[in-house]
Protein backbone atom coordinates (compact mmCIF):
# COMPACT_ATOMS: atom_id res chain seq x y z
CA UNK A 1 0.00 0.00 0.00
CA UNK A 2 1.52 2.95 -1.27
CA UNK A 3 1.39 5.79 2.27
CA UNK A 4 3.40 8.68 0.39
CA UNK A 5 3.07 11.16 -2.82
CA UNK A 6 5.11 13.52 -3.96
CA UNK A 7 5.42 15.25 -7.55
CA UNK A 8 8.43 12.36 -8.26
CA UNK A 9 6.40 9.56 -7.72
CA UNK A 10 3.01 10.64 -9.17
CA UNK A 11 4.94 11.28 -12.69
CA UNK A 12 6.46 7.99 -12.09
CA UNK A 13 3.82 5.92 -11.30
CA UNK A 14 2.09 8.34 -14.78
CA UNK A 15 5.09 6.92 -16.67
CA UNK A 16 5.10 3.13 -15.52
CA UNK A 17 1.22 3.33 -16.99
CA UNK A 18 2.35 4.89 -20.09
CA UNK A 19 5.36 2.35 -20.50
CA UNK A 20 2.33 -0.63 -19.91
CA UNK A 21 -0.03 0.84 -22.59
CA UNK A 22 3.41 1.47 -25.23
CA UNK A 23 4.42 -2.11 -24.83
CA UNK A 24 1.09 -2.96 -25.63
CA UNK A 25 0.24 -0.90 -28.90
CA UNK A 26 3.62 -1.30 -29.78
CA UNK A 27 4.29 2.49 -30.06
CA UNK A 28 6.51 5.35 -28.02
CA UNK A 29 4.83 7.36 -25.28
CA UNK A 30 6.34 8.32 -22.46
CA UNK A 31 7.40 12.35 -21.64
CA UNK A 32 6.55 13.87 -25.05
CA UNK A 33 2.95 12.40 -24.98
CA UNK A 34 0.05 14.21 -25.66
CA UNK A 35 -3.10 14.12 -22.99
CA UNK A 36 -6.33 14.84 -22.67
CA UNK A 37 -8.42 15.48 -19.48
CA UNK A 38 -11.28 13.90 -18.34
CA UNK A 39 -13.18 14.40 -15.14
CA UNK A 40 -15.84 11.43 -14.39
CA UNK A 41 -18.39 12.15 -12.00
CA UNK A 42 -19.14 9.16 -9.97
CA UNK A 43 -22.71 8.16 -9.53
CA UNK A 44 -23.75 8.08 -5.68
CA UNK A 45 -20.30 9.25 -4.57
CA UNK A 46 -20.19 12.70 -2.57
CA UNK A 47 -17.58 15.46 -3.15
CA UNK A 48 -16.23 17.09 -0.17
CA UNK A 49 -14.58 20.77 -0.15
CA UNK A 50 -11.47 20.45 -1.36
CA UNK A 51 -12.78 17.96 -4.06
CA UNK A 52 -15.23 21.13 -5.12
CA UNK A 53 -12.91 23.34 -4.83
CA UNK A 54 -10.61 21.57 -7.40
CA UNK A 55 -13.67 20.80 -9.90
CA UNK A 56 -15.30 24.39 -9.75
CA UNK A 57 -11.73 25.97 -10.30
CA UNK A 58 -9.80 23.77 -12.65
CA UNK A 59 -10.90 20.31 -14.05
CA UNK A 60 -14.71 21.13 -15.33
CA UNK A 61 -15.57 21.49 -19.16
CA UNK A 62 -14.89 24.73 -19.48
CA UNK A 63 -11.20 24.31 -18.69
CA UNK A 64 -10.44 21.41 -19.99
CA UNK A 65 -12.49 20.77 -23.34
CA UNK A 66 -10.47 21.11 -26.47
CA UNK A 67 -7.11 21.29 -24.87
CA UNK A 68 -4.12 19.70 -25.12
CA UNK A 69 -1.43 18.98 -21.97
CA UNK A 70 1.89 17.72 -21.59
CA UNK A 71 2.82 15.34 -18.92
CA UNK A 72 4.46 18.14 -17.38
CA UNK A 73 0.51 20.28 -17.05
CA UNK A 74 -1.04 16.75 -16.38
CA UNK A 75 1.40 16.17 -13.08
CA UNK A 76 1.07 20.06 -12.02
CA UNK A 77 -3.01 19.65 -12.60
CA UNK A 78 -3.98 15.95 -10.97
CA UNK A 79 -0.92 16.75 -8.32
CA UNK A 80 -2.21 20.03 -7.24
CA UNK A 81 -2.96 19.20 -3.57
CA UNK A 82 -0.30 16.28 -3.45
CA UNK A 83 -0.18 14.57 -1.49
CA UNK A 84 -4.17 13.92 -2.19
CA UNK A 85 -4.43 12.81 -5.68
CA UNK A 86 -7.75 11.71 -7.70
CA UNK A 87 -8.92 8.18 -5.87
CA UNK A 88 -8.23 6.65 -9.92
CA UNK A 89 -7.14 7.99 -13.37
CA UNK A 90 -8.09 5.39 -16.01
CA UNK A 91 -5.14 5.71 -18.93
CA UNK A 92 -5.87 4.75 -22.47
CA UNK A 93 -4.66 5.58 -26.09
CA UNK A 94 -7.86 7.24 -27.73
CA UNK A 95 -6.88 6.19 -31.15
CA UNK A 96 -4.16 3.97 -31.47
CA UNK A 97 -4.01 3.46 -34.90
CA UNK A 98 -4.01 7.41 -35.54
CA UNK A 99 -0.72 8.98 -36.17
CA UNK A 100 -0.89 11.88 -33.79
CA UNK A 101 -0.92 9.81 -30.10
CA UNK A 102 -3.14 11.04 -27.97
CA UNK A 103 -3.53 9.57 -24.25
CA UNK A 104 -7.03 10.25 -22.53
CA UNK A 105 -7.01 10.41 -18.54
CA UNK A 106 -10.47 9.33 -17.49
CA UNK A 107 -10.09 10.98 -13.42
CA UNK A 108 -12.07 11.08 -10.63
CA UNK A 109 -13.47 14.10 -9.01
CA UNK A 110 -12.64 12.93 -5.21
CA UNK A 111 -9.18 13.79 -4.08
CA UNK A 112 -7.78 11.42 -1.39
CA UNK A 113 -4.55 10.38 0.70
CA UNK A 114 -2.88 8.04 -1.02
CA UNK A 115 -3.62 5.03 1.23
CA UNK A 116 -6.69 5.61 -0.16
CA UNK A 117 -6.12 5.33 -3.63
CA UNK A 118 -7.59 2.85 -5.83
CA UNK A 119 -5.40 0.57 -8.18
CA UNK A 120 -2.68 -0.02 -5.68
CA UNK A 121 -2.32 -3.30 -7.19
CA UNK A 122 -0.99 -1.63 -9.93
CA UNK A 123 2.10 -0.55 -8.48
CA UNK A 124 1.36 2.65 -9.45
CA UNK A 125 -1.55 3.97 -8.08
CA UNK A 126 -3.70 5.61 -8.74
CA UNK A 127 -3.15 4.99 -12.72
CA UNK A 128 -4.46 1.92 -14.35
CA UNK A 129 -3.98 1.12 -18.44
CA UNK A 130 -7.15 0.12 -20.19
CA UNK A 131 -6.55 -1.32 -23.07
CA UNK A 132 -9.32 -2.09 -25.47
CA UNK A 133 -10.47 -4.87 -24.75
CA UNK A 134 -11.50 -3.70 -21.16
CA UNK A 135 -15.00 -2.27 -21.79
CA UNK A 136 -14.68 0.45 -19.01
Amino acid sequence: MIKYMNFDSFRGYLLKTLDELSTYHKVELGNHSTFIITPVEERGKTLNSTDEYIHRGMLNSDNLEGRFFDVDSVIKMLGCRLPLCPMWVKVSLRDPGDEALIIELQTSLRFRKPSLLQNQETGHPPFIAVFPSQNE
